[in-house]
């Protein structure tokens, strides 16, 4: 974030309170003078410390792209690492080789020695194909990838189809014939015009014995008014005898109720944005996001996406003050010279992705908070400040049933009471007062308001805001690890939109900001910022000359040893900066590129970073689900003491099992389903925590069935 105070009202664009997954809703800007005055600006402190990183794979082409927007879909994870038996890495994006090409749909493989082994089309057919998703069978290794098409020349509809690669039986590149899964003849509650497409694939359990489950959700393009993109999931049963046979798997067809609805303005309009994404230790499958009615969500299902779903949510359009100059008047007004009411809320983050982490008891996703107005009279206009828009994390317990968000760059302004201050959970930035305290931080000599300003969204106009976000995600569940990347425009955004000539040499650059964490969320990094202009402090070599764009994050961060993870990650190195899709920019093509980083995971609040040893791991209970007692075993590895406690799905202490030292070693403990009063407990879901030496939790869950 730089920081600069404005002299008149920034820029105010009406905010598009609803919008079509590809092509936003239409929205009448209203404009304003926006007056930059750049001598009186500050730029970020150089001094703040980052988790050490180096490139470990410089980035490879793949295969060149004329189709410069969003190729490896919006909300899926394009590239899968394979488990440590098989060590490579799939990826699938698609791509128009020349400018007149037809786009395809790709895939690429790195072998376990991080070269390039495969590359190339996936279909024999020469049709127009795009947005896939794809993940990786645990048992064998074997990729599966969902992408749509038209296959059917006479019809104008988009079918999802999917398809397979063999790599079990010796090599990458044995792709079976890809075949249909959603068309326009698999039943909908809705209209008969519904249309589901922009598919993603999720593999996991399966409650069949011996098999996992694959899960292609896709969301429909069509709506009776507004946009809103309902969801429907395909759901299918494998094993490798599946993969021999070459079978195009017995697929379940649900969609969820409350989407429908919304869908279709029953009882009003609501649209939401968000991923899907699969627990790989239980049946839990969840749609994680936020919604046009500013509120952040988790719909999910504990039984393999049969049966029944619930919904929670919570409110996040938070108010906030308006500053005041020292003169005493108000910073931000409207045209009658009255102080807007102020709030954040969530806008142009639709492109995120989330993962279950901490045993699929969590879930985490990236967003970004926009400072916006109240509207001044019932059914008025609303507004948002492009310039003020910041990054958080939001995750979700299942334990507790809550959500908090997290500033993901609290940056502090050394002018502010307290320059040390951290902010924590549940504390909406503030950029004026970035100490917390409730005063402005700074003024002007002229006795203005100084603020700092975010724009973590990778292109500079306000107009494709909606299009250019980029906000990814990657974990290590064994370690607790986890990584948020996004996009930060804001430079570019000062020359481009601003005219700021100090920001030349940003013309055509955006910054790649990343956060991690080594205790499942608790506590954050500083960022690590990487750039392509060479004279900066922040400049990566990797990207030297490139235009890195649509930064994709590898599903798994690699355990390296000695508290280093490797992230792997694709990406379009363009030719020309803005996406020729979205009218911006010269049709001159890219490179999909692949690299990999390896990142220090170390504690976030230590100067130093020290790594955090496991001084403990919790195994499942067995057997599970029970009755009427299970065993459950742990290994400590630093001697000290262990607490292991039931919690009903309330949130609420059923019983300490365990609180006392132990040495190092295998250990287990028996539940016999009773509480701390001794009585039985009913039949239902259970989780048990595990707390060691103050530095390790892990919270797993357990069935008990009379």
């Amino acid at each position: 974030m730089k920081k600069f105070f404005v002299l008149l009202m920034l820029t105010l664009i009406v905010v598009g309170l609803s919008a079509e997954m590809m092509v936003p809703t239409e929205k009448q800007p209203i404009l304003r003078d926006n007056v930059i005055e750049t001598s009186k600006a500050k730029v970020r402190s150089n001094t703040r410390e980052m988790p050490e990183y180096e490139f470990v794979v410089q980035p490879i082409d793949l295969v060149t792209n004329y189709y410069d927007y969003s190729p490896g879909s919006y909300n899926s994870t394009p590239v899968r690492v394979q488990p440590d038996a098989f060590g490579g890495v799939y990826m699938t994006f698609h791509a128009t080789e020349t400018a007149d090409a037809t786009r395809r749909v790709y895939y690429a493989y790195i072998d376990a020695n991080g070269n390039l082994s495969n590359v190339g089309t996936i279909g024999t057919q020469d049709l127009h194909e795009g947005y896939a998703g794809i993940d990786i069978d645990p048992e064998t290794g074997n990729p599966i990838i969902a992408w749509h098409v038209n296959q059917d020349p006479a019809s104008s509809d988009l079918e999802c189809v999917a398809t397979y690669d063999l790599y079990h039986l010796g090599s990458a590149g044995l792709w079976v014939n890809p075949f249909i899964v959603i068309d326009d003849d698999i039943p909908s509650p809705l209209q008969p015009d519904d249309e589901f497409i922009w598919p993603y694939i999720h593999v996991g359990p399966s409650p069949e014995a011996g098999k996992r489950r694959v899960y292609l959700q896709a969301n429909n393009s069509y709506s009776s008014s507004d946009p809103s993109e309902n969801p429907m999931i395909a759901f299918a049963d494998f094993n490798v005898d599946d993969f021999n046979l070459q079978s195009t798997l017995d697929w379940t067809y649900v969609t969820i109720p409350m989407f429908d609805d919304w869908n279709q303005s029953i009882p009003e309009w609501i649209r939401p944005f968000h991923s899907f994404d699969v627990s790989k230790t239980d049946g839990r499958v969840a749609f994680y996001g936020y919604n046009t009615n500013d509120e952040v969500y988790v719909c999910y299902n504990d039984n393999y996406a049969e049966g029944d779903w619930t919904y929670t949510s919570m409110a996040i359009d938070i108010d906030t003050w308006n500053p005041q100059n020292l003169d005493g008047t108000y910073f931000f007004l409207n045209d009658d010279n009255e102080p807007y009411d102020l709030y954040w809320a969530p806008i142009y983050a639709g492109h995120m992705t989330s993962v279950f982490h901490n045993g699929g008891n969590n879930m985490t996703m990236e967003i970004a908070m926009g400072l916006q107005t109240r509207p001044d009279v019932p059914g008025g206009d609303s507004f948002y400040f492009p310039y003020e828009i910041f990054p958080y994390i939001v995750q979700y317990d299942f334990t507790t049933d809550e959500f908090n968000y997290r500033m993901a760059d609290p940056y502090v302004n050394p002018a502010a009471t307290n320059p040390n201050y951290v902010w924590d959970w549940d504390e909406c930035y503030v950029p004026w007062d970035t100490d917390n305290d409730g005063e402005v931080d700074e003024y002007h000599d002229d006795g203005s308001v100084l603020m700092y300003n975010g724009w973590p969204i990778y292109f500079w106009n306000n107009d494709v805001a909606f299009h250019e976000n980029n906000f990814k995600v990657a974990v290590n569940e064994d370690q607790g690890w986890i990584a948020h990347l996004w996009q930060d425009g804001l430079k570019n955004k000062y020359y481009n939109d601003a005219g700021d000539e100090d920001y030349i040499d940003w013309a055509s650059i955006a910054e790649i900001y990343m956060v991690v964490s080594n205790d499942n969320g608790e506590t954050w990094s500083e960022p690590i910022i990487m750039n392509a202009k060479a004279d900066d402090d922040y400049f990566e070599p990797a990207f030297e000359d490139k235009m890195p764009a649509y930064i994709y994050l590898g599903d798994e961060i690699e355990d390296i040893g000695d508290g280093w993870g490797k992230i792997h990650m694709m990406f379009l190195d363009d030719n020309s900066f803005g996406s020729i899709i979205q009218g911006y920019g010269e049709d001159l093509g890219g490179t999909m590129q692949y690299a990999a980083m390896k990142v220090k995971f170390a504690d976030s609040n230590s100067e130093d970073f020290e790594i955090i040893p496991t001084t403990a791991t919790l195994q499942q209970n067995y057997p599970n689900p029970f009755n009427p007692t299970t065993t459950i075993a742990y290994n400590v590895k630093e001697a000290g003491n262990i607490s292991i406690e039931i919690y009903n799905v309330k949130g609420q202490k059923v019983k300490t099992l365990l609180n006392e030292h132990k040495e190092i070693g295998e250990h287990e403990i028996v539940w016999n389903g009773k509480d701390a009063n001794n009585k039985d407990v009913s039949s239902g879901m259970y989780y048990y925590k595990m707390k060691a030496g103050g530095r390790y939790t892990s919270t797993k869950k357990m069935i008990l069935l009379k």
